[in-house]
């Protein structure tokens, strides 16, 4: 039976997908880093379980972009969904027992995701034309903040501390949800890649890509290190800033997801509204401004204040976030796609590895506040130079 799926449809069913499967992993990562902060006591250890899901992605950045170019994004996101539901049955199951179980569960756990947010870069591309790209990034991507809400309010929610087993129903039921609606999605019509270099060979595929397409290779060059620095922040100070620096209890972990999550659907519905309305952001005074704040929250003088400071360091990230997004996402010819998004989410986990690193170390010697401040000179600093090196070939903006 042939069914009609038209572009709210696809929108709607995208959108659940994103919602459930990013909040059974967000609430996997915050729930099992502080779980491991609570047993073990140890900053570091919390501070590996949230770099933990990115490195996977990194190391076999190959193996994503064959199985992102080979399977379509239903399939993917079908798969991804059904083998994660497994893993968090495993993991929660075995952490009472084993505690630093959480390193595993976030990398693997992690990795689905990194396949699942590959998946769908790629049915964005396939299922919406270039028209109503850039307004259905923002769109499908508000179940991504919705959900982060929703994973912190859950901690929240729970009376007394929540225990794996609680853990392992919500997100084994979430995941279940996404996969069902990951069924419901048709099949893509896509342009097939061709060929598939090998492993060997992708790296030197990709840069030809990059020197081919001066304006895709300024737009990702840009959203590398925007994320890597701006998100890798927001990893390191997500558990610390409440944990450690204001020293408040697990649902206050949980709440600032929530404040985090209510910024970026904020961001998103401006950036939405703003787009429809033809006005276009500068991404750079949006990550000057995003800076201010995220400092300023950094530097803990209270709940209130943190807080309401993290609320406009995620609003002004989300902004400038999406428009470099849309920028990748309508510089990458359509066959290139799955090899795009395949490395750009290798590289903003290889960055986001770098900064969650020595952010923790810098944290443990200069605390937040003064890691915040080299975070912000940091970004200011590469893109400077990434400006004056990009000037000779990019002559418009």
């Amino acid at each position: 039976m042939n069914i009609t799926y038209s572009t709210k449809n696809l929108t709607i069913l995208i959108w659940i997908v994103n919602l459930c499967a990013i909040c059974a992993s967000t609430l996997s990562y915050i729930y099992l880093s502080y779980y491991t902060y609570k047993e073990t006591d140890n900053l570091l250890y919390s501070q590996i379980v949230l770099f933990s899901p990115m490195v996977l992605p990194v190391v076999f950045v190959g193996q994503i972009y064959r199985l992102s170019d080979r399977i379509s994004p239903r399939t993917l996101l079908l798969l991804s969904n059904a083998v994660a539901l497994l893993v968090a049955v495993l993991v929660y199951s075995i952490l009472p027992t084993v505690a630093l179980i959480a390193i595993v569960g976030g990398v693997a756990i992690g990795t689905l995701d990194a396949l699942q947010r590959v998946g769908r870069i790629v049915a964005i591309k396939c299922y919406f034309n270039s028209q109503n790209v850039e307004s259905t990034v923002p769109l499908t991507l508000t179940a991504q903040f919705i959900a982060g809400g929703i994973a912190g309010a859950t901690m929240g929610l729970v009376k007394g501390e929540m225990m794996p087993w609680q853990a392992m129903l919500i997100t084994a039921t979430l995941f279940a949800i996404a996969a069902g609606a990951a069924f419901l999605l048709p099949k893509a019509d896509r342009p097939a890649s061709g060929a598939l270099p090998p492993s060997a060979a992708l790296i030197a595929t990709f840069s030809q890509l990059m020197k081919t397409t001066p304006s895709l290779r300024s737009s990702f060059a840009s959203f590398i290190i925007f994320v890597s620095v701006y998100q890798g922040f927001f990893n390191v100070s997500r558990i610390i800033l409440p944990a450690h620096v204001l020293g408040l209890s697990e649902g206050y972990v949980g709440l600032l997801q929530a404040v985090n999550s209510m910024a970026a659907l904020a961001g998103a519905i401006l950036y939405y509204k703003l787009n429809k309305r033809g006005h276009r952001l500068a991404p750079l005074s949006m990550a000057g401004a995003s800076a201010l704040f995220m400092m300023t929250a950094a530097y803990g003088g209270g709940f209130a204040s943190s807080y309401i400071a993290y609320f406009f360091y995620i609003f002004f990230f989300e902004l400038a976030f999406f428009k470099l997004q849309s920028d990748v996402v309508l510089a990458t010819p359509a066959n290139a796609m799955p090899l795009v998004a395949s490395v750009q989410y290798a590289g903003v986990y290889a960055g986001m590895i770098i900064t969650i690193f020595f952010g923790s170390l810098l944290v443990e010697h200069i605390g937040l506040f003064a890691t915040s401040m080299v975070f912000a000179g940091s970004y200011l600093i590469v893109m400077k130079l990434l400006s004056s090196g990009l000037k000779p070939v990019e002559q418009t903006v």
